[in-house]
C-alpha cells in the first residue's frame, strides 16, 4: 500500500512539474517574440522559481532580463508573463506579456 502511495505522488508531482515547465517554456517563446532580433538573456530558472498559480488557474511569472549582455548599451528590464492553460489545449496560453523598466 505504501508503494502505491509513493508512486501514485511521484506521478502527481511529475504531471505539476510538466504544467510550471511548459508555463515557462510559453513565456520564454513570447519574449522570444516580442525580442526578435534583439540579444538578451533571460534565466528560466529565475522564471521557474517565481511561479505562481491563482485560484481562477492563471500562472504568473516573473525575472530579469538583460537586453545586450555584456555591451556597453546592456540594460537590465524585468519581465511579467501569465498564462493559463484552456480546455481541450496540452500547451498554455499566454495572456499577459510586461516588460517593466
Amino acid at each position: 500500500m505504501r508503494t502505491l502511495i509513493f508512486v501514485f505522488m511521484l506521478v502527481v508531482l511529475t504531471a505539476c512539474a510538466g504544467k510550471e515547465q511548459k508555463v515557462v517554456s510559453a513565456c520564454e517563446s513570447a519574449v522570444a517574440e516580442r525580442l526578435t532580433g534583439k540579444t538578451y538573456r533571460l534565466d528560466s530558472d529565475a522564471l521557474r522559481s517565481s511561479l505562481q498559480t491563482d485560484a481562477s488557474g492563471v500562472s504568473s511569472v516573473r525575472a530579469e532580463v538583460i537586453l545586450d549582455p555584456g555591451m556597453s548599451g546592456e540594460q537590465t528590464q524585468t519581465v511579467e508573463c501569465s498564462a493559463r492553460f484552456e480546455d481541450g489545449q496540452s500547451d498554455p496560453v499566454v495572456i499577459s506579456l510586461n516588460f517593466i523598466w
